[in-house]
């Protein structure tokens, strides 16, 4: 019974360890990292593999310091403006990212006629996440696209931007913001910001903040 109990914990580290390894996100890959050394330290040490429980709890230990090191790291969060229509690095931007564009906003299509208010939010002098919105009215922001880059999907950005961005495009926390046509993997980082589902719209929910 023991034994089995031993393997158990041996194919979860396996399997936490190589779940980490899926992470593009640094931060998560450490901590999905650190989790999976630790059962693997344990296994080892409930089956007498030190050299297995040594290594990965070395490998704890340097999980430890670098998730340290980085929540000490100040980043600087600013947004800049730019017309949508005659920037060549956010059309490269939208062909270079267009595949996986398409599995967070299944339905969005850049209309080079459409009057979009368009901004970078740019995280240590990097541009990290497209915003593309539209005035419905005076009271009703539409948000075209919110996309951010794989490395930085730790919805910071999305956050400073509701916060303080939307000052600098133009916008005001007394405005409705709407978004449509998103999909389940969009829907998560909706709500973390504050999002409420408010409906569907053609097969698609629709989020206002």
């Amino acid at each position: 019974m023991d034994y089995m109990i031993f393997e158990i914990i041996g194919y979860v580290a396996s399997v936490v360890t190589a779940f980490s390894l899926t992470m593009k996100n640094m931060r998560r890959l450490r901590w999905w990292n650190l989790l999976g050394a630790a059962f693997f330290s344990a296994y080892g040490a409930l089956i007498g593999a030190w050299p297995v429980f040594a290594l990965n709890g070395f490998v704890v230990l340097v999980d430890i310091y670098y998730l340290y090191d980085m929540s000490r790291t100040v980043e600087y969060f600013d947004l800049i403006k730019v017309d949508i229509q005659q920037s060549v690095f956010s059309k490269l931007f939208l062909d270079f990212y267009k595949k996986d564009i398409e599995e967070f906003f299944p339905k969005f299509s850049y209309d080079p006629n459409e009057a979009y208010q368009a901004c970078f939010c740019v995280r240590n002098a990097r541009p990290v996440n497209l915003i593309l919105a539209r005035k419905l009215d005076d009271q009703k922001v539409l948000i075209d696209l919110d996309y951010a880059i794989p490395e930085y999907r730790d919805m910071k950005s999305g956050r400073y931007f509701y916060k303080e961005g939307i000052k600098k495009l133009g916008f005001d926390h007394g405005q409705e913001f709407i978004c449509k046509n998103v999909s389940p993997k969009h829907k998560q980082y909706l709500k973390t910001i504050g999002f409420k589902q408010a409906g569907v719209e053609d097969g698609y929910p629709v989020f206002k903040k």
